[in-house]
């Protein structure tokens, strides 16, 4: 889902420092905080689906290389255009944390253009295989929270995208989750 190559001047970072910056990157770090809670099952997939490689480069020209500077390259398997300002956010956060500074390249792939276990996946895929991964919160919802139905996040009513259907209000995290439990309920209606 998330492929993050950190790019840093040879020499600025120790291993363990290296370790450290690569656990900063985590899908688990990144989309804390995005909603109050994230179902634990979905964050587990999301997690597995991540890879972070922090390298050293021997070559950097760029005018004055400044050590502290880091190029961040995030591939994003889907939804690379809905994700973009919150990993730019998130990212330079947690560099800025960690005494650094980036550039953050967020690159969407096509739909259609990401594969995972030995097929193509688009955007229905990956919302089936969340959806599968779903654990539920043991937790009660606050007032004036929903629970996604399809990601399971928490998050505030006001901003979550509705669906009103037979007298019941759906909060959903982003527009995809929306569509795909409309979706799944229409398929229920027409079985």
């Amino acid at each position: 889902m998330l492929f993050i190559e950190v790019m840093t001047p040879q020499g600025t970072l120790t291993e363990q420092e290296r370790q450290a910056l690569a656990g900063r990157l985590t899908a688990r770090r990144l989309l804390a905080g995005t909603h109050d809670a994230v179902d634990p099952g979905v964050l587990g997939l999301l997690d597995s689906l991540t890879s972070v490689v922090v390298r050293e480069e021997r070559i950097w020209t760029a005018g004055a290389v400044d050590p502290s500077r880091y190029v961040v390259n995030v591939t994003v398997g889907v939804w690379g255009k809905e994700m973009s300002e919150h990993l730019v956010t998130r990212i330079s956060a947690e560099l800025a944390d960690a005494g650094a500074d980036a550039v953050v390249n967020v690159i969407g792939v096509p739909e259609g253009g990401y594969g995972l276990r030995g097929r193509v996946r688009r955007s229905p895929d990956m919302l089936d295989l969340i959806e599968q991964s779903r654990t539920g919160s043991a937790a009660p919802v606050p007032d004036g929270m929903v629970v996604d139905p399809v990601c399971g996040a928490t998050l505030p009513v006001e901003d979550a995208v509705l669906l009103e259907r037979d007298g019941r209000t759906y909060g959903f995290c982003c527009p995809h989750c929306r569509g795909h439990f409309a979706k799944r309920l229409r398929e229920r209606a027409d079985a």
